[in-house]
């Protein structure tokens, strides 16, 4: 069975590695290799949910689940992070900054039990292409949410805007309807 709290633990020990990424990319395969008790454990996929597990300016472990059909703004992270997916489908729309503003590049798709070693200077868009919520387990290289430098692009305007977590919940409800 999994457990959140060793985890956790264990994600904070990777931060004294010289490669915490790829501590914590072993990490989430491990408990992907028990992708049942990953989900036992968090209860998500039942709903929409951002739940920290743990968070400091340093590292954020997180529960995200998304709603069937939903798609998230292009957005960065400004920091390296890893996902386990345990139930449903992401695809990860992956852009790159170009001469005339953001270029899609190509799209990820992740699957119950993938892994996503995602780099610090990522920018994406998520979407949920399933009829049922999708839920990962997240770790970001700092605080996901107050981290300095992100950013979100306006879906209308294709203007990146300062990342707000209000805005950002805002466009998805947007770009989800």
């Amino acid at each position: 069975m999994f457990d959140v709290d060793l985890f956790v633990t264990e994600c904070q020990a990777a931060l004294s590695a010289p490669e915490p990424k790829r501590v914590v990319e072993r990490l989430l395969r491990e408990a992907m290799a028990d992708v049942e008790g990953v989900a036992e454990a968090l209860g998500g996929g039942a709903d929409a949910v951002f739940q920290p597990l743990f968070r400091s300016p340093e590292l954020t472990v997180a529960n995200m689940s998304t709603a069937p059909g939903s798609t998230s703004p292009i957005h960065n992270h400004c920091m390296w992070g890893v996902i386990g997916v345990y139930a449903g489908q992401e695809d990860n729309f992956l852009y790159k900054r170009g001469a005339n503003g953001l270029e899609q590049q190509e799209t990820k798709i992740l699957r119950k039990a993938d892994i996503y070693v995602m780099p610090d200077d990522l920018i994406h868009a998520i979407h949920n292409p399933l009829g049922e919520f999708n839920a990962a387990l997240h770790v970001y290289g700092g605080d996901l949410v107050e981290r300095p430098g992100r950013s979100i692009w306006n879906p209308q305007t294709e203007v990146e805007e300062e990342y707000d977590i209000q805005q950002v919940l805002a466009y998805t409800r947007e770009l989800s309807s």
